[in-house]
C-alpha cells in the first residue's frame, strides 16, 4: 500500500520486502505469519514500525528548495544503505513479534536482533563492504555511549535526560554488536543454530536474555554467563594491549600474537587480527580473548610486514 506520491516506489519496495523475508526465513527455517503488508506513510522523520502482519515505513516528505537535512548524527541512520530501515522493520516480524520480550529490560532482544538481521541482509544485498561499514558505525556509537549504562536498562537509557540517541546507540547498535561478538566466539554454525533454537522454542511467547543465553550454551557446549554479564548487564568496556613478533621454530616461522586485558574484570571477546605479508597478501585471524593474557601462534605464510 502507498499514497499517490509514493506509488512509483511500490514495485521496488515489494520486491525488496519479498527478498528480505525470504532471506530471514532461510536463516530461521520459518515465516511466522501467513501474510505481510507494507504501508508507506508521509513523515518528516525516517524509520518505521512493525506490528504483526505488517510494517509501516516512513516516507520522508520533500523539503523546501534549498533545505537539506542530514541524519548522520543519529546512531541508526545508515545513509549509504537506504534499504536498512525496511530490513530492520521486516526483521521485527520474527524478533519482537513472533518472539516477544517479557519486560523493558529485554527490549534489546527485539531491537538488537532486528538490527543485526538488517546488517546481515545488507551484507547479502550489498556485499562485505556494506556489512563492514554498518558494523563500524554501530561499534562507534556503542563505544561512545556505553558509559551511560548497560543494555539491560532498556528504554530508560537516554530518556531520563531526553537524549534518545543513547537508547538507540546501546539497545539497537550495541545489542547488535554483542550478537556479532557472540558469533565470533562460537562460530557461524553454532551461532545460527542457537538463533534457530531460541526462535523455535520461544515462538509466540515472551522471552528474556536468560533464554537466549541458554540456547547458545546448549548449541555451543560452553558456559556464556560471563559474556552476557559483561556485555548486557554491565556498562564497562574492555581495555586491551596488543603485541606481536615472529619466531623461527623447527617447523618454520610463526607469528606470535599477544593480548593482555587491563581491566580488573575479564571479558570474553573475539578480536580479528589482519596479518599483512610483504607480498601484499593478507590473512585474517580471529583470536578468542578470554584470559588475562591470551597468546596464539600463527604459522607464517611469508614474511610479515
Amino acid at each position: 500500500q502507498g499514497n499517490a506520491r509514493s506509488i512509483s516506489e511500490l514495485d521496488t519496495i515489494t520486491d525488496q520486502t519479498v527478498d528480505i523475508a525470504a532471506f530471514y526465513a532461510s536463516l530461521l527455517d520459518d515465516i511466522p505469519y501467513p501474510s505481510l503488508t507494507v504501508a508507506l506513510t508521509d513523515s518528516r522523520l525516517p524509520g518505521g514500525h512493525s506490528p504483526a502482519y505488517f510494517a509501516v515505513m516512513n516516507h520522508e516528505l520533500p523539503r523546501p528548495p534549498g533545505v537539506y537535512v542530514s541524519w548522520k548524527t543519529d546512531p541508526v541512520s545508515f545513509s549509504d544503505y537506504p534499504a536498512f530501515f525496511l530490513a530492520h522493520e521486516v526483521a521485527h516480524q520474527w524478533w519482537g513479534q513472533a518472539v516477544g520480550w517479557k519486560n523493558y529490560h529485554e527490549q534489546w532482544l527485539s531491537e538488537g536482533l532486528a538490527q543485526y538481521f538488517a546488517a546481515l541482509y545488507a551484507e547479502r544485498d550489498g556485499g562485505p563492504k556494506a556489512f563492514t561499514d554498518i558494523l563500524r558505525q554501530m561499534r562507534r556509537w556503542a563505544m561512545r555511549h556505553s558509559d551511560e549504562g548497560p543494555i539491560y536498562l532498556g528504554y530508560r537509557l537516554g530518556h531520563l535526560t531526553n537524549e534518545t540517541r543513547v537508547y538507540r546507540a546501546l539497545v539497537y547498535n550495541k545489542g547488535a554488536m554483542v550478537l556479532h561478538m557472540l558469533r565470533g566466539l562460537v562460530g557461524d554454525d553454532v551461532f545460527f543454530a542457537g538463533l534457530r533454537r531460541f526462535y523455535h522454542q520461544w515462538r509466540f511467547q515472551r522471552a528474556g536474555t536468560d533464554a537466549l543465553q541458554l540456547a547458545f550454551e546448549i548449541e555451543s557446549g560452553q558456559s556464556l554467563g560471563r559474556f552476557f554479564d559483561r556485555w548486557i548487564h554491565d556498562a564497562a568496556l574492555p581495555a586491551l594491549t596488543f603485541a606481536w613478533h615472529t619466531e623461527t621454530t623447527a617447523t618454520g616461522e610463526e607469528t606470535v600474537l599477544r593480548f593482555e586485558q587491563q581491566t580488573e574484570q575479564l571479558f570474553d571477546l573475539p578480536v580479528t587480527v589482519t596479518l599483512t605479508y610483504r607480498s601484499g597478501e593478507e590473512e585474517k585471524v580471529i583470536v578468542l580473548v578470554r584470559d588475562r593474557v591470551t597468546e596464539v601462534r600463527v604459522p607464517a605464510q611469508g614474511r610479515v610486514r
